[in-house]
């Protein structure tokens, strides 16, 4: 029996976004549970671990998106609208700009203030909001049809 590819991608739409959740829920565990630095010491251990943390949250945040994006196959998976879509790819699109405009920041924070790094913060907050109101809206609209 031949597979179109539409059913073979499809079928990898909710374990990628499943392993996204996953990473999130083990980074969210894992800096919630992390201890405090030794007294005495400069943190710069502590501080590293957060920072691959972080890194860690933006991979398992870019496999949740990329994940929500894959259109279902026939029979299975979730079906998104198209203004859905656009919600997913602008949360996965997002975390990258939000990390180029912080490099640009830096590099121009003389002439740019804290203006920049507020732009910056607002990119990254708004994408958890866009994944957040695309998924909610889809529930919504399946308890609207099943009511």
């Amino acid at each position: 029996m031949r597979r179109s590819l539409r059913a073979v991608l499809g079928s990898l739409q909710l374990p990628v976004a499943g392993s996204g959740v996953a990473l999130l829920a083990f980074v969210w565990w894992t800096a919630v549970t992390m201890p405090p630095p030794p007294p005495g010491s400069d943190g710069f251990a502590h501080g590293l671990a957060g920072f691959f943390l972080l890194v860690f949250g933006v991979v398992g945040f870019a496999l949740l998106a990329s994940g929500l994006l894959i259109p279902p196959g026939p029979g299975y998976g979730v079906r998104f609208t198209r203004r859905q879509r656009w919600l997913f790819a602008y949360a996965l699109v997002a975390p990258a700009l939000a990390v180029g405009g912080f490099l640009a920041t830096v590099v121009l924070s003389a002439a740019l203030g804290g203006l920049a790094g507020s732009a910056v913060s607002l990119v990254a907050l708004t994408a958890p909001l866009a994944v957040l109101v695309g998924v909610g809206w889809r529930g919504a609209q399946v308890a609207a049809a099943r009511l």
